[in-house]
């Protein structure tokens, strides 16, 4: 009596696990089938058995299409060296001309969760089994720091939010972002002298001379403009491969360096700044300061460890009062590879 007892016991057992184990089935079905509805593609015949990764190497994107047909809506473009799955293949053969070589391939169903999640169709002729780009950023990897405000335990989650986007919706964003009215650049205000600017404020004239001489090395001083709202001056020193920004209170005569030109928000409560080492290829230092009518504090400072931004103008800039966008280089990526334009990723930012 009691094996028969033991033996109903096992037997109820295992049927719940089988229940359990439909009940997901069914839940990853559905949520599959809702990722084919909003991409609205139609699956074929030919479903690849053992899923592996493969690796984006349009330089210039992949685009993705609802059908398999290079007329077919574009759902989104894929950066390169971006991971993606080919869960199905068809019979569409392509063939695309790159300058003089021409690339043979067929379209394929591939699904990218990298960012955000996409499926649909791609040309497999820009996708390779070997990864392009192995030190490609993740965004694990942007919350590396050294320290922060100098110090090196804290945790960055309560200060700032840094996420990957793609560079499509970088680019949508810089058409539409909201940086406050920085500097009012007029070179001509201000002349240099001999060598020798000088600045007027309040509580008189503030003096920056420019240096040439071996031991202590060359300062150029470039009068830039002024941030009105913050009544201050902005002067640019030059130094042996890099530079400083200047800012000089017209009021109270107050001198602050910044690593670079200042960034306001649209609100004008904040400003932010980044730098890195001129001379030796460093990761991206962030300033962020807040601003009370005009007057300024610097919030925080955090030196990260495995990525540096991009010195291109215009390139980090707000889209709300809150956050802003930067493009970025892996580090290692740079001193492996070097720079080439398709290496760069894209970082939003948010300031809790």
């Amino acid at each position: 009596m009691r094996k028969f007892l033991n033996l109903i016991m096992l037997l109820l057992v295992a049927i719940s696990f089988l229940n359990c184990k439909d009940a997901r089935s069914i839940k990853n079905q559905q949520v599959q089938d809702k990722i084919d509805r909003q991409n609205n593609t139609e699956p074929t015949s030919e479903k690849v058995k053992n899923t592996m990764f493969y690796y984006v190497t349009a330089t210039s994107g992949l685009s993705v299409r609802r059908q398999p047909d290079i007329n077919a809506e574009k759902i989104s473009t894929l950066d390169y060296g971006t991971p993606v799955e080919i869960i199905e293949e068809t019979d569409h053969t392509f063939q695309v001309k790159e300058g003089i070589k021409t690339i043979d391939g067929k379209w394929v169903l591939i699904y990218s969760k990298e960012i955000t999640t996409i499926k649909g169709y791609a040309f497999d002729g820009f996708l390779t089994k070997e990864n392009p780009m192995s030190y490609r950023l993740s965004n694990a990897d942007l919350k590396f720091i050294r320290s922060y405000n100098e110090e090196s335990d804290f945790d960055l989650d309560n200060y700032l939010t840094l996420e990957l986007i793609s560079k499509k919706t970088y680019e949508e964003l810089k058409k539409n972002q909201k940086n406050g009215i920085t500097i009012r650049e007029d070179t001509l205000e201000i002349k240099k002298n001999n060598g020798k600017i000088d600045i007027p404020t309040d509580q008189g004239v503030v003096s920056l001379i420019d240096i040439n001489e071996r031991d202590m090395g060359d300062v150029s001083y470039h009068y830039v403009g002024a941030i009105d709202n913050l009544n201050t001056h902005v002067i640019r020193g030059d130094y042996i491969g890099y530079s400083e920004h200047l800012l000089i209170n017209k009021i109270t005569a107050r001198k602050d360096t910044l690593t670079e030109k200042p960034i306001i928000s649209p609100n004008w409560k904040k400003m932010v700044t980044a730098s890195i080492d001129g001379q030796t290829l460093e990761p991206t230092d962030l300033y962020v300061y807040d601003i009370d009518k005009d007057n300024y504090t610097r919030r925080l400072s955090v030196s990260f460890q495995k990525w540096f931004h991009s010195y291109e103008d215009n390139s980090i800039f707000w889209i709300n009062k809150d956050e802003f966008c930067m493009k970025v280089m892996s580090l290692q990526l740079g001193e492996n590879e070097g720079f080439k334009e398709h290496y760069h990723q894209y970082v939003k930012i948010k300031v809790l």
